[in-house]
């Protein structure tokens, strides 16, 4: 009876830890981040992706943790291993990719280039490559689409957005922008921001 309640004790400390974790992480976004030899980094506020991580590694760690611990049926003992392993793995993936866009993800703009930086990957292309700039308003997210069909995402919850918004003004082709004024219109909202 004990163990049950220290459980739900436990999923219900999580349960508000995380959103508290996450709103705390959003209270230290800053809208400019200022160019250091001309290029802005735009980052998730630090913390972001590493509570994310620990959100994503609890339940296969706790599935896992599970399936080890209880008594199996003789001859099915084979499945815990199976499942310990699945969950584990899965566990491990999520939560290390996320703690891989914690120390590496990151956006650069510059007069010149966008690059986009992942745990494996890094795209660089130029503002003249954007062919189409969209703009989601439930989530206020950016999208640049290039020319190769890829997409690079940019977030409201970024620190340096209006960076950002100033030099996709200045930066990407006329034709881009006279085709999403919404977009336009977000953009401006975003460079008029100013504080670090």
């Amino acid at each position: 009876m004990s163990k049950i309640v220290v459980g739900f004790v436990m999923v219900g400390l999580v349960m508000v830890a995380i959103p508290v974790a996450l709103a705390w992480s959003g209270t230290h976004r800053r809208p400019r981040v200022g160019r250091v030899n001309g290029v802005a980094e735009l980052r998730m506020p630090r913390g972001h992706w590493f509570i994310l991580g620990v959100l994503a590694f609890l339940p296969g760690a706790a599935i896992t943790g599970l399936a080890v611990a209880v008594e199996w049926a003789p001859g099915a003992e084979v499945g815990r291993w199976i499942l310990a392993g699945f969950f584990g793995l899965a566990a491990v993936a999520a939560s290390g990719y996320l703690f891989g866009l914690e120390a590496r993800g990151r956006l650069l703009f510059s007069d010149a280039a966008i690059e986009r930086h992942g745990v494996f990957t890094r795209l660089t292309a130029r503002w003249s490559d954007v062919a189409k700039l969209s703009f989601n308003p439930a989530n206020n997210w950016f999208f640049l689409t290039l020319a190769s069909g890829q997409r690079i995402y940019v977030t409201e919850g970024s620190n340096g957005l209006g960076d950002f918004a100033e030099l996709a003004l200045a930066h990407l082709p006329r034709p881009v922008l006279e085709a999403s004024p919404e977009a336009v219109e977000a953009l401006e909202d975003a460079a008029s921001i100013q504080g670090r």
